[in-house]
């Protein structure tokens, strides 16, 4: 369909996730947050890890294009059955000093109210997809179990909503499995009751910074010291 926009990615949600490490710092720091958000764009480059030639300024300005026509629908936090619609990012413009994104209203109040969890800063270095989404869920459920959080291949494929092949997926997840390690977490391949499957359990080591993480109703961050958010 011509002017269709594209889905947001994984990818384009390092973004997401820039935007609540300055709104959680700043409430640390007993700063006034809002929803409008600037920094340079190179600031928020480096914060992700990446480089600053040209070809990552477009992919950052694209990504912020994802964001801010994908419209995702939910009823997680609602009060009734009724599902609500919202953009990850409700506006962005290019000013002389940065790029000013306006966040949506229900992240704001998330960060206010800390339902945000933390992020490894290595996990913007993850290569794979499902390497980043496997992580993220980890680190909402892992770390509530004590012996580890054992799922099936078959359950992690259903939650993912991923288009790949039953068998690809599933493919890419044993070989997660078998190497034993994904960033902060173990990995251990399973079989529970009577499915193949993997035991995630956590390392005992230091985690960094904020994330956004699916489920947990997360936020974001404003204008701070006039043009920027400092980290």
């Amino acid at each position: 369909m011509a002017g269709a926009t594209a889905i947001a990615t994984i990818w384009d949600a390092d973004i997401l996730i820039w935007a609540i490490g300055q709104l959680v710092q700043a409430q640390d720091e007993r700063l006034t947050i809002s929803r409008r958000l600037i920094a340079p764009a190179s600031r928020i480059l480096g914060f992700l890890r990446r480089g600053t030639g040209r070809s990552q300024y477009v992919r950052l300005t694209a990504a912020i294009g994802r964001l801010t026509g994908t419209v995702a629908e939910t009823t997680l936090g609602t009060t009734d059955i009724a599902p609500i619609r919202f953009r990850w990012i409700e506006a962005s413009e290019m000013t002389p000093a940065g790029i000013l994104l306006t966040l949506p209203d229900w992240l704001l109040m998330a960060v206010r109210q800390r339902r945000v969890l933390s992020i490894d800063p290595d996990y913007f270095g993850l290569s794979g997809g499902i390497q980043r989404w496997l992580w993220l869920l980890a680190r909402k459920h892992a770390a509530q179990q004590s012996t580890g959080w054992v799922v099936s291949f078959d359950l992690l494929y259903a939650r993912s909503g991923s288009a790949a092949r039953h068998c690809d997926f599933v493919a890419a997840l044993r070989r997660l499995a078998r190497s034993g390690r994904l960033l902060t977490y173990r990995l251990e391949p399973v079989w529970h009751r009577g499915k193949e499957g993997v035991r995630i359990g956590r390392y005992a080591v230091p985690i960094h910074s904020a994330a956004l993480v699916p489920g947990d109703n997360p936020a974001f961050c404003p204008q701070i010291r006039g043009t920027s958010c400092e980290r």
